[in-house]
């Protein structure tokens, strides 16, 4: 706006001028004229000022709104980031979850803390089935199931067979369903295992199974447990394909 008040303030100087300059003298002419030289170059530095103003506030605002995105950005990709507690219940069905959670808050943990039980109790007893371990076996397994197992090592013991069973990794190991019916809650989990599993006789010879067979194994087990119990164990209640 000022120099556009400049600019009219010159051209009406100028133009006033213009039609008395053939009355004055050259000396007064090229006065008048340096005051106009002069004029323009004040316009043009106030111009230039002006300039330098709205860039430097167009870079100020450019600076903050990329700052302002960068945050935006940053919390974005915080909301997006899923803890593993969150990515395993997102990975169940809706019917799973809902009974699922009762089953985590009555017991006063998380769903990946069972899994990790879970998969270690697998293990033992996988272990403890084939060393004919009966005391471990009777401390992660409910009486009727109990029994089977115990049939099955003395019934090797008569033979004279031993079972090895190397446990070569848990592949994956997933929830696929939970109740709970009155005060006993129930959690079924799939475990996907590699393994090798064979049986020998007296002698030490192979009779079924191989040694250097890895074979890829599916069992879904059920864990239960009285939630009003003080004994924090989980007990399994079944074992199958």
């Amino acid at each position: 706006m000022d120099i556009l008040i400049l600019a009219a303030i010159a051209f009406y100087i100028f133009f006033k001028l213009s039609k008395h300059l053939g009355k004055i003298d050259e000396e007064e002419k090229r006065d008048i004229e340096a005051k106009i030289v002069q004029r323009k170059a004040e316009m043009l530095k106030v111009q230039q000022q002006i300039l330098n103003q709205a860039q430097e506030t167009l870079q100020k605002e450019t600076k903050q709104q990329q700052q302002q995105e960068k945050v935006v950005g940053q919390t974005s990709t915080k909301d997006k980031i899923l803890t593993s507690e969150e990515k395993l219940l997102a990975s169940l069905n809706e019917a799973t979850r809902q009974n699922l959670l009762p089953i985590l808050q009555r017991c006063n943990m998380s769903a990946e803390f069972f899994l990790e039980g879970a998969k270690s109790a697998f293990e033992m007893v996988l272990k403890s089935f084939a060393e004919g371990n009966v005391e471990v076996l009777k401390s992660l397994l409910s009486e009727k199931i109990y029994q089977g197992f115990e049939t099955a090592i003395n019934s090797r013991k008569v033979e004279e067979k031993t079972l090895t069973t190397n446990l070569i990794a848990i592949v994956d190991a997933k929830i696929t369903s939970a109740m709970m019916i009155e005060n006993t809650a129930s959690i079924n989990v799939q475990f996907v295992s590699k393994q090798i599993n064979y049986i020998s006789n007296k002698a030490g010879e192979i009779v079924e199974g191989r040694k250097d067979e890895i074979s890829e194994i599916t069992d879904i087990w059920t864990f239960k447990k009285d939630i009003t119990s003080p004994n924090p164990n989980w007990l399994v209640s079944s074992t199958g394909n």
